[in-house]
C-alpha cells in the first residue's frame, strides 16, 4: 500500500477523503505521513505552500502555523508535529521539528545545544542573544525554563565569560529595565562613584525605560534608586538636583502627543540665563521634565525668538571655576540630540584612560531598536568621520568584540554572518541545529537577509551555499526558506479594493465522487420508453472508451475502482 507514490484512493486508513478542496489536501498529507513518503510530506509543509497562502495575502508561517497545523488536528487527522517527528528522520526531522515548533521555543533548543557538552557555539549565542526584541526577552527565557526546568541566564552564567558574558547578559537575558538597574548599580557599588556612567543613562534613557529602570533597581537590589545614586559623596550641589530630578522623570508627566506652547518657557529660560549670575535650578526646572523630543522643540524655538542657540548659552553660563563639571556635562548632554549625544559617548568610550571604558559601551550599544542603530552609526559618521562597527572592531577583539557588532548591526546581517559561521564550524562540518535556528521563522527578513548574505559572503548567494553545503531533502527544505518572498501589500491592496481576493480552487473532477455501480449482474439501465438511442453524428468516429472505465459487455463490478491520473492540489 505505501509505495513510493501510491494512489490516494488505494489507501483506506483515513476512510473517504473530505468533499472540501482544503480538507482533501489535509487528507493526502495525512497519508503521506502515514505511509513515511517524505518527498510528499515535504512538498505539503514547505515546498508548494508560497504557492497557495501568497496570492491570498498570508505569510508562509502563519499558514503553518495557524491553518495547516490547527486545521489538521480539526479534522480528526492527529497531531501534525507528533505525527511528523514519528514519520521522519534525521536532518529532515529535525527542519521539521524547527519549522513546526514556537520560534522561541526552538531557540531556546538551540542555545542549548550551542552550550552543551565540550566548547560553546558562540556565534549561535550572539546571533540569538544580541538580536532579541525586547518582547522576546522573557518569553525566551521562560520557552528555555519550561523545557529544561533551569534558568537561560544561570545557563550563560556558567558557559561564558569575562566582557562577552556582559553582553550577552545585559542585551538577551535582561530587559532594558534590569539592564539599566545593574549598570547604575555598577556605578555607584564599592569604593567611588562613576558618575559618567549616571551621566550616560540618566542624559539618554526615556522616561519609560527610567521607571522600568527604577522598579528594576528596587527587585533587585532592595533599595531606592534615587536614594541609591543622590546618596553617594561624589554627587552634590547642582550636579546632586539635576540627578534627582532626571531619575524622577515619568511617563505620565512627560506626553509627546500634546502640543505645547513654548514661549513661555523660552522667556523663563532668559530670565535664568541673563542679568546677574544664572538660576540653575530654573534650569534643570525647565528641561527634567521633557522628553527628548520636547527638549530639541524648545531648542528651536529658543533660537527662533533670541538668535542664539540654547545649548552655546548654557555652556558658558555654568563654565567657571566655581561651577560643577558634571552638572555641565548633564546640562550639554540633554542639549544634544539624543542618538547624536549616544553616538558621543561611544567615542569617548573608546578613549578611556588605560583601555575601553566596557561599561559605557555596552550600556550604549544594548537595547537599541532597528531605527536607533541606523541613527547612531549615521550621527558618528557625521561627528568623527569613521564607522562606529569599524572603531568597535579596532578597540575589541574576540567573541566581546562580535557581541557588541551584533548590537549595532542590522539584524538582517547579524543573522547572515551567523549563518556563514555555523556553516564553517569545526572541520569545516555545517552547524546544522544552529543553521535551522536562524533561517526557519524569518519570513519577514528573507529578501533583506539574502541581500545582507551576499555582501557577507562576498557575492554568494544564500541559496547557493546551502547547496554547496547541504544535500538532499535537507538541502530543499532550507533552499525554500531562503527563497521565500513573503507577500507584500496584498492584504492592503485587497481591503482598499484595488485587487480582489482569491477564491479557493474548485475540487478538481478527478476527486468527484465516484457514481454509484449497478449491483453485480444487474441489468443494464433502459433508456426511456419511446427515446431513440443516441446516435453519432455522420462521420463522425466511434465513441471511445472513457480512460479507466470497465470493457463494454461485462457486467460492472462493485470492487471495481476507476484508475485516476494524480493531480496535485498544493
Amino acid at each position: 500500500i505505501c509505495s513510493s507514490a501510491p494512489e490516494p484512493e488505494m489507501r483506506a486508513d483515513f476512510g473517504p477523503a473530505p468533499a472540501d478542496a482544503f480538507g482533501r489536501q489535509l487528507w493526502e498529507l495525512a497519508n503521506a505521513i502515514a505511509c513515511e513518503n517524505t518527498q510528499e510530506i515535504l512538498k505539503r509543509i514547505v515546498l508548494n505552500v508560497p504557492r497557495f497562502c501568497n496570492p491570498r495575502g498570508i505569510m508562509r508561517m502563519d499558514f503553518i502555523q495557524n491553518e495547516l497545523m490547527q486545521k489538521y488536528g480539526e479534522y480528526g487527522f492527529g497531531d501534525l508535529k507528533s505525527d511528523v517527528a514519528d514519520k521522519t528522520h534525521g536532518d529532515l526531522k529535525d527542519f521539521m521539528m524547527a519549522l513546526l515548533s514556537d520560534r522561541l521555543d526552538f531557540e531556546s533548543q538551540a542555545l542549548e545545544r550551542a552550550m552543551a557538552g565540550f566548547g560553546t557555539d558562540e556565534a549561535t549565542l550572539v546571533t540569538i542573544l544580541c538580536t532579541l526584541s525586547e518582547e522576546d526577552i522573557i518569553a525566551l527565557q521562560m520557552a528555555y525554563s519550561s523545557r529544561y526546568e533551569r534558568s537561560m541566564e544561570q545557563a550563560v552564567l556558567s558557559e561564558t565569560s569575562g566582557k562577552f558574558k556582559r553582553v550577552l547578559l545585559l542585551a538577551g537575558c535582561d530587559r532594558v529595565g534590569d539592564a539599566y538597574a545593574k549598570v547604575i548599580n555598577s556605578a555607584v557599588a564599592g569604593l567611588g562613584t562613576d558618575c559618567k556612567a549616571v551621566i550616560r543613562l540618566l542624559v539618554t534613557a526615556t522616561p519609560e525605560q527610567l521607571d522600568a529602570a527604577r522598579e528594576a533597581y528596587s527587585r533587585l537590589f532592595k533599595k531606592d534608586l534615587i536614594k541609591a545614586v543622590t546618596s553617594e559623596w561624589a554627587v552634590s550641589g547642582d550636579f546632586k538636583r539635576i540627578v534627582k530630578a532626571l531619575a524622577k522623570r515619568h511617563p505620565a508627566n512627560v506626553n509627546d502627543d500634546t502640543e505645547m506652547d513654548y514661549s513661555a518657557d523660552v522667556q523663563a529660560m532668559r530670565d535664568a540665563v541673563e542679568g546677574m549670575g544664572t538660576d540653575e535650578g530654573a534650569i534643570i526646572d525647565l528641561l527634567a521634565n521633557k522628553s527628548h523630543k520636547q527638549i530639541e522643540e524648545f531648542r528651536e524655538a529658543y533660537k527662533i525668538a533670541t538668535g542664539e542657540l540654547l545649548r552655546e548659552r548654557i555652556r558658558n553660563e555654568t563654565t567657571g571655576l566655581f561651577e560643577s563639571r558634571l552638572f555641565r556635562e548633564t546640562l550639554m548632554g540633554l542639549l544634544t540630540p539624543r542618538t547624536e549625544q549616544i553616538a558621543i559617548y561611544l567615542k569617548e568610550a573608546f578613549e578611556g584612560w588605560v583601555s575601553n571604558d566596557d561599561w559605557g559601551l555596552i550600556s550604549m550599544l544594548v537595547h537599541r531598536t532597528e531605527e536607533e542603530k541606523v541613527e547612531i552609526r549615521t550621527k558618528y559618521t557625521e561627528h568623527y568621520g569613521a564607522d562606529l562597527i569599524q572603531d568597535i572592531r579596532s578597540n575589541c577583539s574576540g567573541d566581546y568584540e562580535d557581541a557588541l557588532v551584533a548590537c549595532i548591526a542590522p539584524k538582517a546581517r547579524t543573522i547572515a554572518r551567523g549563518i556563514r559561521t555555523v556553516m564553517s564550524g569545526w572541520f569545516t562540518s555545517t552547524n546544522k541545529t544552529g543553521l535551522m535556528a536562524l533561517l526557519t521563522h524569518k519570513d519577514d527578513l528573507m529578501p533583506t537577509l539574502r541581500k545582507e548574505f551576499e555582501k557577507e559572503f562576498k557575492g554568494k548567494t544564500l541559496q547557493g551555499v546551502i547547496k554547496k553545503e547541504c544535500a538532499g531533502e535537507f538541502e530543499a527544505a532550507l533552499v525554500s526558506l531562503a527563497s521565500y518572498t513573503p507577500p507584500t501589500g496584498v492584504a492592503e491592496r485587497i481591503a482598499a479594493g484595488d485587487e480582489v481576493a482569491p477564491v479557493a480552487a474548485p475540487l478538481p473532477t478527478s476527486y468527484q465522487t465516484i457514481a454509484p455501480q449497478p449491483a453485480y449482474g444487474a441489468p443494464p439501465p433502459q433508456p426511456a420508453y419511446g427515446a431513440p438511442p443516441p446516435q453519432p453524428a455522420y462521420g463522425a468516429p466511434p465513441p471511445q472508451q472513457a480512460y479507466g472505465a470497465p470493457p463494454a459487455g461485462y457486467p460492472a463490478d462493485p470492487n471495481y475502482r476507476p484508475q485516476m491520473q494524480r493531480q496535485d492540489s498544493w
